[in-house]
């Protein structure tokens, strides 16, 4: 449902800004697992990759976008390896929110 949804994508930024990867992939490979549309996840990576990553490592944006055109080029499951990597690539990049201020 929507509720489920919500609460998944809410752990998924939660574990990414917490530095977890093994928990921002968990969340990850359950929202895909349950039919959240693979683009959905790349475009909210692109999102955190500049929101809450921003300068503090510029290539984590290139990272996400890469991510984005490796769903849409080659699809899913193949896709999957590619999100992943982009997951744990966030979930390890420093944090800043200078892009705010």
């Amino acid at each position: 449902n929507g509720d489920f949804h919500y609460d998944l994508i809410s752990a998924l930024h939660k574990s990414l800004r917490g530095g977890c990867p093994d928990g921002a992939l968990y969340y990850a490979t359950r929202m895909l697992t349950a039919g959240e549309e693979p683009r959905y996840l790349t475009r909210r990576l692109i999102r955190f990759a500049s929101e809450d990553v921003g300068l503090a490592d510029p290539s984590a944006l290139s990272q996400a976008v890469a991510a984005d055109q490796a769903v849409h080029a080659i699809g899913m499951p193949e896709a999957g390896v590619v999100i992943a990597q982009c997951v744990i690539y966030l979930a390890l990049a420093p944090k800043i929110c200078a892009v705010y201020r």
